[in-house]
């Protein structure tokens, strides 16, 4: 008897696994230009919040303003001949925080316990971290995503846009009416 519930549980255990929800990763992100996508929306230059989700096998990124997506943008291909000459850092670093992870109370949080600023003070592993980079050539624009896996490897998702300027948005709108 023993032997079939344990042979139910090695064949049921993947089946639940998938059945969980794959974790997302948010933060939040000054922008410091305009920008549009492939698909033609535009990102006036501001604070955005960003979410990376998981569509397997690949990636999409949200940007949201105040709770409401303004774009969404799929990961393309790393093999991208654009991605070589994204070359200059047009946003610095930035930690996203897993869902997967939950976080202290706010009040745990606020309070430091050996005088050291909060970051310092954190033992939080960051899975994922978002890199801005610009391509003075083509005016593309990339956004790398970089996953922790397993063995301490990272996976990379490359997510495109391009430089927009003001008159890019002034045409759009005179479109649409």
């Amino acid at each position: 008897m023993w032997f079939v519930s344990f042979f139910c549980l090695l064949v049921l255990s993947p089946i639940l696994a998938l059945t969980e929800p794959l974790p997302s990763f948010k933060g939040n992100m000054r922008i410091p230009i305009d920008m549009k996508t492939a698909k033609g929306s535009f990102l006036k230059k501001g604070r955005y919040q960003l979410e990376v989700k998981s569509k397997l096998p690949s990636r999409v990124l949200y940007f949201s303003l105040g709770g409401e997506i303004q774009a969404v943008v799929e990961a393309t291909s790393d093999k991208d001949p654009e991605i070589v000459t994204a070359e200059v850092p047009l946003v610095g670093t930035h930690q996203l925080r897993s869902t997967a992870i939950k976080l202290a109370p706010a009040k745990d949080r606020q309070r430091s316990k050996t005088g050291l600023a909060r970051y310092q003070e954190e033992r939080h592993r960051w899975e994922g971290v978002i890199r801005v980079y610009e391509s003075l050539k083509t005016g593309a624009i990339f956004f790398v995503f970089q996953e922790r896996e397993e063995k301490e490897e990272w996976s990379r998702f490359y997510f495109k846009l391009y430089r927009s300027s003001a008159s890019d948005n002034n045409q759009s709108k005179a479109k649409s009416l």
